[in-house]
Protein backbone atom coordinates (compact mmCIF):
# COMPACT_ATOMS: atom_id res chain seq x y z
CA UNK A 1 0.00 0.00 0.00
CA UNK A 2 1.06 3.23 -0.72
CA UNK A 3 2.15 6.45 1.77
CA UNK A 4 0.04 8.67 2.89
CA UNK A 5 2.31 11.09 2.07
CA UNK A 6 2.28 9.76 -1.64
CA UNK A 7 -1.14 9.64 -1.68
CA UNK A 8 -1.69 13.12 -0.96
CA UNK A 9 0.44 14.13 -3.40
CA UNK A 10 -1.51 12.12 -6.02
CA UNK A 11 -4.90 12.92 -4.24
CA UNK A 12 -3.40 16.74 -4.48
CA UNK A 13 -3.09 16.31 -8.42
CA UNK A 14 -6.54 14.63 -9.12
CA UNK A 15 -8.91 16.98 -6.71
CA UNK A 16 -11.83 18.30 -7.97
CA UNK A 17 -11.20 21.97 -8.20
CA UNK A 18 -13.81 24.53 -6.88
CA UNK A 19 -14.11 26.27 -9.69
CA UNK A 20 -15.77 23.24 -11.44
CA UNK A 21 -18.49 23.01 -8.36
CA UNK A 22 -19.26 26.88 -8.83
CA UNK A 23 -19.87 27.04 -12.85
CA UNK A 24 -21.53 23.77 -12.82
CA UNK A 25 -24.08 25.06 -10.03
CA UNK A 26 -24.63 28.36 -12.07
CA UNK A 27 -25.45 26.34 -15.30
CA UNK A 28 -27.78 23.68 -13.36
CA UNK A 29 -29.35 26.63 -12.36
CA UNK A 30 -29.93 28.68 -15.40
CA UNK A 31 -31.45 25.44 -16.66
CA UNK A 32 -33.22 24.35 -14.31
CA UNK A 33 -33.40 26.73 -11.90
CA UNK A 34 -36.90 27.72 -12.29
CA UNK A 35 -38.12 24.68 -12.20
CA UNK A 36 -36.65 23.60 -8.54
CA UNK A 37 -37.62 26.91 -7.23
CA UNK A 38 -41.04 26.85 -8.70
CA UNK A 39 -41.67 23.48 -6.86
CA UNK A 40 -40.36 24.85 -3.74
CA UNK A 41 -42.94 27.69 -4.05
CA UNK A 42 -46.03 25.77 -4.35
CA UNK A 43 -44.88 23.17 -1.31
CA UNK A 44 -44.41 26.37 0.69
CA UNK A 45 -47.35 27.71 -0.09
CA UNK A 46 -49.58 24.87 0.23
CA UNK A 47 -47.72 23.48 3.18
CA UNK A 48 -46.14 25.61 4.69
CA UNK A 49 -45.80 23.18 7.89
CA UNK A 50 -44.23 20.34 6.52
CA UNK A 51 -42.14 22.86 4.62
CA UNK A 52 -41.04 24.23 8.11
CA UNK A 53 -40.29 20.74 9.26
CA UNK A 54 -38.04 19.89 6.49
CA UNK A 55 -36.38 23.52 6.19
CA UNK A 56 -35.47 22.56 9.78
CA UNK A 57 -34.66 19.40 9.88
CA UNK A 58 -32.14 19.98 6.63
CA UNK A 59 -30.79 23.52 8.76
CA UNK A 60 -30.01 20.62 11.94
CA UNK A 61 -28.62 17.66 10.05
CA UNK A 62 -26.55 19.24 7.34
CA UNK A 63 -22.85 18.60 7.51
CA UNK A 64 -20.64 22.08 7.32
CA UNK A 65 -19.65 21.12 3.72
CA UNK A 66 -23.02 20.85 2.88
CA UNK A 67 -23.28 24.64 2.68
CA UNK A 68 -20.51 25.13 0.26
CA UNK A 69 -21.64 22.35 -2.14
CA UNK A 70 -24.40 23.12 -4.45
CA UNK A 71 -27.60 21.31 -5.76
CA UNK A 72 -28.24 20.26 -2.61
CA UNK A 73 -31.79 22.28 -1.47
CA UNK A 74 -34.36 18.86 -0.54
CA UNK A 75 -37.03 20.53 -2.88
CA UNK A 76 -34.90 20.53 -6.05
CA UNK A 77 -33.66 17.02 -5.51
CA UNK A 78 -37.91 16.12 -5.33
CA UNK A 79 -38.55 18.42 -8.12
CA UNK A 80 -35.29 16.13 -10.04
CA UNK A 81 -37.16 12.82 -9.68
CA UNK A 82 -40.75 14.09 -10.21
CA UNK A 83 -39.29 15.50 -13.63
CA UNK A 84 -37.29 12.21 -14.22
CA UNK A 85 -40.96 10.75 -13.75
CA UNK A 86 -42.49 12.64 -16.05
CA UNK A 87 -40.22 12.15 -19.00
CA UNK A 88 -40.84 8.37 -18.47
CA UNK A 89 -44.17 8.81 -18.76
CA UNK A 90 -44.62 11.44 -21.33
CA UNK A 91 -42.22 8.97 -23.51
CA UNK A 92 -44.76 6.05 -22.96
CA UNK A 93 -47.42 8.06 -23.74
CA UNK A 94 -46.41 9.93 -26.90
CA UNK A 95 -42.78 8.01 -27.93
CA UNK A 96 -44.53 6.21 -30.68
CA UNK A 97 -45.58 9.55 -32.51
CA UNK A 98 -41.50 10.24 -32.41
CA UNK A 99 -40.49 6.72 -34.01
CA UNK A 100 -37.57 4.90 -33.19
CA UNK A 101 -34.10 6.41 -32.72
CA UNK A 102 -31.07 4.47 -33.07
CA UNK A 103 -29.24 6.34 -30.56
CA UNK A 104 -25.78 5.05 -31.21
CA UNK A 105 -23.76 7.97 -31.31
CA UNK A 106 -25.36 9.83 -28.07
CA UNK A 107 -24.59 5.83 -26.67
CA UNK A 108 -21.14 5.96 -27.68
CA UNK A 109 -20.76 9.37 -26.06
CA UNK A 110 -22.92 8.69 -22.88
CA UNK A 111 -21.08 5.24 -22.28
CA UNK A 112 -17.80 6.66 -22.89
CA UNK A 113 -18.10 9.23 -20.45
CA UNK A 114 -19.78 7.54 -17.68
CA UNK A 115 -16.84 5.15 -18.40
CA UNK A 116 -14.26 7.90 -17.80
CA UNK A 117 -16.14 9.56 -15.08
CA UNK A 118 -15.93 6.74 -13.08
CA UNK A 119 -12.71 5.95 -13.37
CA UNK A 120 -11.95 9.41 -12.32
CA UNK A 121 -14.27 9.19 -8.88
CA UNK A 122 -13.21 5.22 -7.61
CA UNK A 123 -9.20 6.59 -8.25
CA UNK A 124 -10.02 9.74 -6.79
CA UNK A 125 -11.94 8.24 -3.42
CA UNK A 126 -9.36 5.41 -3.44
CA UNK A 127 -6.22 7.78 -2.87
CA UNK A 128 -8.03 10.49 -1.04
CA UNK A 129 -9.30 8.15 1.24
CA UNK A 130 -5.91 7.38 1.29
CA UNK A 131 -4.63 10.43 2.25
CA UNK A 132 -7.17 11.72 4.83
CA UNK A 133 -5.76 8.52 6.91
CA UNK A 134 -9.16 6.59 6.61
CA UNK A 135 -8.87 2.97 7.96
CA UNK A 136 -11.40 0.52 5.62
CA UNK A 137 -14.56 0.97 7.76
CA UNK A 138 -15.84 3.11 10.28
CA UNK A 139 -14.75 6.70 9.04
CA UNK A 140 -15.92 9.76 9.76
CA UNK A 141 -17.12 12.69 7.90
CA UNK A 142 -14.30 15.20 9.52
CA UNK A 143 -13.99 18.93 8.12
CA UNK A 144 -10.13 18.29 7.27
CA UNK A 145 -8.63 19.44 3.81
CA UNK A 146 -8.30 15.90 2.79
CA UNK A 147 -11.51 15.25 3.76
CA UNK A 148 -13.08 18.33 1.45
CA UNK A 149 -11.68 16.49 -1.76
CA UNK A 150 -13.61 13.50 -0.64
CA UNK A 151 -16.86 15.64 -0.03
CA UNK A 152 -16.08 16.62 -3.41
CA UNK A 153 -16.07 13.83 -5.05
CA UNK A 154 -19.02 12.68 -2.97
CA UNK A 155 -20.85 15.17 -4.50
CA UNK A 156 -19.74 14.39 -8.20
CA UNK A 157 -20.79 11.00 -7.38
CA UNK A 158 -24.54 12.38 -6.57
CA UNK A 159 -24.90 14.67 -9.24
CA UNK A 160 -23.61 11.58 -11.74
CA UNK A 161 -26.56 9.53 -10.89
CA UNK A 162 -28.73 12.34 -12.55
CA UNK A 163 -26.20 11.74 -15.70
CA UNK A 164 -27.23 8.02 -15.73
CA UNK A 165 -30.73 8.81 -16.12
CA UNK A 166 -29.72 9.67 -19.76
CA UNK A 167 -29.38 5.99 -19.87
CA UNK A 168 -33.36 5.69 -19.59
CA UNK A 169 -33.56 8.59 -22.04
CA UNK A 170 -31.63 6.29 -24.29
CA UNK A 171 -34.06 3.42 -23.83
CA UNK A 172 -37.34 5.76 -24.30
CA UNK A 173 -36.02 6.73 -27.28
CA UNK A 174 -35.22 3.23 -28.91
CA UNK A 175 -38.26 2.42 -27.63
CA UNK A 176 -37.07 -0.54 -25.50
CA UNK A 177 -39.81 0.15 -23.05
CA UNK A 178 -39.11 -3.77 -21.67
CA UNK A 179 -35.82 -2.28 -20.21
CA UNK A 180 -37.79 0.91 -18.51
CA UNK A 181 -38.50 -1.87 -15.80
CA UNK A 182 -39.75 -1.31 -11.98
CA UNK A 183 -35.79 -2.58 -11.11
CA UNK A 184 -35.09 -0.20 -13.54
CA UNK A 185 -36.79 3.19 -12.57
CA UNK A 186 -36.54 2.32 -8.39
CA UNK A 187 -32.92 1.97 -8.61
CA UNK A 188 -32.11 5.22 -11.04
CA UNK A 189 -34.59 7.22 -8.87
CA UNK A 190 -33.76 5.97 -5.15
CA UNK A 191 -29.94 5.91 -5.56
CA UNK A 192 -30.13 9.62 -6.34
CA UNK A 193 -31.95 10.36 -3.35
CA UNK A 194 -30.52 8.38 -1.09
CA UNK A 195 -26.82 10.14 -2.32
CA UNK A 196 -28.53 13.66 -1.63
CA UNK A 197 -28.94 12.75 1.87
CA UNK A 198 -25.07 10.81 2.58
CA UNK A 199 -24.14 14.64 0.35
CA UNK A 200 -26.22 16.58 2.55
CA UNK A 201 -25.49 14.79 6.21
CA UNK A 202 -22.27 12.85 6.02
CA UNK A 203 -19.97 13.81 2.48
CA UNK A 204 -17.42 11.56 3.76
CA UNK A 205 -16.38 8.86 6.39
CA UNK A 206 -18.41 5.58 5.27
CA UNK A 207 -19.72 6.92 2.01
CA UNK A 208 -16.32 6.80 0.30
CA UNK A 209 -16.28 3.29 0.57
CA UNK A 210 -19.77 2.90 -1.18
CA UNK A 211 -19.26 5.57 -4.02
CA UNK A 212 -16.03 3.61 -4.41
CA UNK A 213 -16.64 0.39 -5.10
CA UNK A 214 -19.97 1.25 -6.97
CA UNK A 215 -17.71 4.18 -9.54
CA UNK A 216 -15.83 0.79 -10.02
CA UNK A 217 -18.21 -1.13 -11.05
CA UNK A 218 -19.46 1.11 -12.99
CA UNK A 219 -16.06 1.31 -14.93
CA UNK A 220 -16.97 -2.15 -15.99
CA UNK A 221 -20.46 -1.73 -17.00
CA UNK A 222 -19.78 1.24 -18.90
CA UNK A 223 -17.07 -0.25 -20.55
CA UNK A 224 -18.94 -2.98 -21.89
CA UNK A 225 -21.75 -0.87 -23.05
CA UNK A 226 -19.28 1.15 -25.15
CA UNK A 227 -17.65 -2.25 -26.38
CA UNK A 228 -20.81 -3.73 -27.81
CA UNK A 229 -22.01 -0.11 -29.85
CA UNK A 230 -18.91 -0.47 -31.03
CA UNK A 231 -18.62 -3.95 -31.79
CA UNK A 232 -22.41 -4.66 -33.07
CA UNK A 233 -21.54 -7.68 -34.23
CA UNK A 234 -18.49 -9.94 -35.00
CA UNK A 235 -16.09 -12.19 -32.83
CA UNK A 236 -15.38 -9.22 -29.87
CA UNK A 237 -19.58 -8.90 -30.07
CA UNK A 238 -19.52 -12.48 -28.93
CA UNK A 239 -17.07 -12.58 -26.50
CA UNK A 240 -18.81 -9.93 -25.02
CA UNK A 241 -22.05 -11.28 -24.87
CA UNK A 242 -20.44 -13.83 -22.47
CA UNK A 243 -19.81 -11.02 -19.89
CA UNK A 244 -23.98 -10.24 -19.89
CA UNK A 245 -24.69 -11.68 -16.53
CA UNK A 246 -21.32 -10.78 -15.17
CA UNK A 247 -22.04 -6.90 -15.02
CA UNK A 248 -25.38 -7.79 -13.24
CA UNK A 249 -23.69 -10.45 -10.45
CA UNK A 250 -20.64 -7.60 -10.51
CA UNK A 251 -23.47 -4.98 -8.61
CA UNK A 252 -24.88 -7.59 -6.97
CA UNK A 253 -21.39 -8.50 -5.08
CA UNK A 254 -21.16 -4.74 -4.57
CA UNK A 255 -24.53 -4.78 -2.94
CA UNK A 256 -23.22 -7.75 -0.49
CA UNK A 257 -20.36 -5.92 0.60
CA UNK A 258 -22.06 -2.63 0.89
CA UNK A 259 -24.66 -4.55 3.05
CA UNK A 260 -21.28 -6.00 4.97
CA UNK A 261 -20.03 -2.71 5.95
CA UNK A 262 -23.16 -1.20 7.26
CA UNK A 263 -23.53 -4.47 9.32
CA UNK A 264 -19.59 -4.71 10.58
CA UNK A 265 -20.57 -0.91 12.10
CA UNK A 266 -23.84 -1.26 13.08
CA UNK A 267 -23.18 -4.71 15.01
CA UNK A 268 -19.34 -5.17 15.70
CA UNK A 269 -18.46 -1.89 16.29
CA UNK A 270 -19.37 -0.47 19.52
CA UNK A 271 -22.11 2.45 19.34
CA UNK A 272 -19.75 4.57 21.44
CA UNK A 273 -16.77 4.18 19.31
CA UNK A 274 -19.05 4.44 15.75
CA UNK A 275 -17.69 7.47 13.87
CA UNK A 276 -20.77 7.83 11.27
CA UNK A 277 -24.06 8.32 11.20
CA UNK A 278 -25.91 5.53 12.47
CA UNK A 279 -29.16 6.20 11.24
CA UNK A 280 -27.24 6.39 7.64
CA UNK A 281 -25.79 3.23 8.14
CA UNK A 282 -29.25 1.88 8.76
CA UNK A 283 -30.27 3.34 5.82
CA UNK A 284 -28.12 1.77 3.56
CA UNK A 285 -27.86 -1.61 5.16
CA UNK A 286 -32.06 -2.26 3.83
CA UNK A 287 -31.47 -0.22 0.88
CA UNK A 288 -28.65 -2.36 -0.34
CA UNK A 289 -31.08 -5.65 0.61
CA UNK A 290 -33.84 -4.07 -1.25
CA UNK A 291 -31.80 -4.28 -3.87
CA UNK A 292 -30.04 -7.39 -3.77
CA UNK A 293 -33.61 -9.04 -3.52
CA UNK A 294 -34.45 -7.08 -6.86
CA UNK A 295 -31.29 -7.74 -8.93
CA UNK A 296 -31.65 -11.52 -7.84
CA UNK A 297 -34.94 -11.81 -9.60
CA UNK A 298 -33.69 -9.96 -12.59
CA UNK A 299 -31.02 -12.81 -12.97
CA UNK A 300 -33.24 -15.64 -12.04
CA UNK A 301 -35.50 -14.67 -14.59
CA UNK A 302 -33.05 -13.66 -17.47
CA UNK A 303 -31.49 -17.05 -16.50
CA UNK A 304 -34.33 -18.46 -17.13
CA UNK A 305 -35.48 -16.86 -20.52
CA UNK A 306 -31.95 -17.54 -21.51
CA UNK A 307 -32.37 -21.33 -20.68
CA UNK A 308 -35.99 -22.00 -21.77
CA UNK A 309 -34.04 -19.90 -25.76
CA UNK A 310 -31.19 -22.44 -26.02
CA UNK A 311 -34.12 -25.28 -25.22
CA UNK A 312 -36.55 -23.85 -27.87
CA UNK A 313 -33.53 -23.42 -30.54
CA UNK A 314 -31.86 -26.87 -29.70
CA UNK A 315 -35.82 -28.49 -30.63
CA UNK A 316 -36.05 -26.63 -33.55
CA UNK A 317 -32.94 -27.88 -34.94
CA UNK A 318 -33.78 -31.58 -33.62
CA UNK A 319 -37.24 -31.26 -36.13
CA UNK A 320 -35.75 -29.32 -38.94
CA UNK A 321 -33.44 -32.67 -39.25
CA UNK A 322 -36.54 -34.77 -38.25
CA UNK A 323 -38.08 -33.01 -40.63
CA UNK A 324 -34.93 -33.54 -43.81
CA UNK A 325 -34.56 -37.24 -42.49
CA UNK A 326 -38.24 -37.68 -43.43
CA UNK A 327 -38.30 -36.01 -46.82
CA UNK A 328 -34.94 -38.09 -47.97
CA UNK A 329 -36.88 -41.49 -47.31
CA UNK A 330 -40.15 -40.41 -49.24
CA UNK A 331 -38.01 -41.25 -52.37
CA UNK A 332 -35.71 -44.00 -53.19
CA UNK A 333 -33.67 -41.48 -54.50
CA UNK A 334 -33.25 -40.28 -50.89
CA UNK A 335 -32.88 -43.58 -49.51
CA UNK A 336 -29.68 -44.47 -52.32
CA UNK A 337 -28.00 -40.80 -51.68
CA UNK A 338 -28.09 -42.14 -47.98
CA UNK A 339 -26.46 -45.13 -48.52
CA UNK A 340 -24.15 -43.85 -51.18
CA UNK A 341 -25.62 -43.88 -55.23
CA UNK A 342 -25.37 -41.11 -56.91
CA UNK A 343 -28.67 -39.82 -58.94
CA UNK A 344 -27.49 -41.06 -62.05
CA UNK A 345 -26.87 -44.50 -60.88
CA UNK A 346 -30.10 -44.63 -59.34
CA UNK A 347 -31.79 -43.76 -62.88
CA UNK A 348 -29.66 -46.57 -64.59
CA UNK A 349 -31.10 -49.37 -61.69
CA UNK A 350 -34.67 -47.97 -62.46
CA UNK A 351 -34.04 -48.73 -65.98
CA UNK A 352 -32.65 -52.00 -65.56
CA UNK A 353 -35.74 -52.35 -63.12
CA UNK A 354 -38.12 -52.11 -65.97
CA UNK A 355 -36.06 -53.80 -68.80
CA UNK A 356 -36.06 -56.71 -66.31
CA UNK A 357 -39.49 -56.41 -65.70
CA UNK A 358 -40.53 -56.25 -69.45
CA UNK A 359 -38.72 -58.96 -70.12
CA UNK A 360 -40.27 -61.42 -67.56
CA UNK A 361 -44.03 -60.27 -69.39
CA UNK A 362 -44.84 -59.64 -65.88
CA UNK A 363 -45.93 -55.92 -64.84
CA UNK A 364 -45.29 -54.43 -61.41
CA UNK A 365 -49.41 -54.70 -60.91
CA UNK A 366 -49.15 -57.88 -62.07
CA UNK A 367 -46.47 -58.66 -59.27
CA UNK A 368 -48.13 -56.93 -56.70
CA UNK A 369 -51.74 -59.09 -57.32
CA UNK A 370 -49.77 -62.35 -57.10
CA UNK A 371 -47.77 -61.76 -54.51
CA UNK A 372 -49.59 -58.84 -51.93
CA UNK A 373 -46.46 -58.40 -50.00
CA UNK A 374 -44.02 -57.66 -53.03
CA UNK A 375 -43.94 -54.04 -53.17
CA UNK A 376 -43.32 -53.77 -49.47
CA UNK A 377 -40.39 -56.70 -49.58
CA UNK A 378 -38.80 -55.02 -52.49
CA UNK A 379 -38.71 -51.40 -51.02
CA UNK A 380 -37.38 -52.73 -47.79
CA UNK A 381 -34.60 -54.51 -49.42
CA UNK A 382 -31.07 -52.88 -49.25
CA UNK A 383 -29.46 -50.52 -52.04
CA UNK A 384 -26.49 -51.54 -53.09
CA UNK A 385 -23.15 -49.70 -52.88
CA UNK A 386 -21.07 -49.28 -55.63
Amino acid sequence: MFSIETAEQVAAALELPDWVLEKSAAWTYACFGFFGDSFEDIVKTRFPEPYAAAQQWVHVNQHPFAKRLPYLNPWHCIASILGYFAVIVTFRLFGRFLGKCTCRNLGLFHNLGLHLLSLYMSVGLMVSARAAGYTVWNNAAGTSRAEWRIAKLIWLFYVSKVVEWVDTLIMLLKQNYHQVSFLHIYHHATIFAMWWLASMKAPGGEAYYSAMVNSAIHVVMYGYYFLTLLFPSGAVRSVLNRFKFVITKGQMTQFAFNCMQSAYDLVLVPRAQLKYSAPLLQALFWYMISLLALFGNFLMKGSKRAHHHTHRAAAAEHSSVAAKEASLKKTGEGDAVKVGMTKVQVREQQKLSKHKNGTNGTSASQKTAIHPNAATQANAEPVFRH
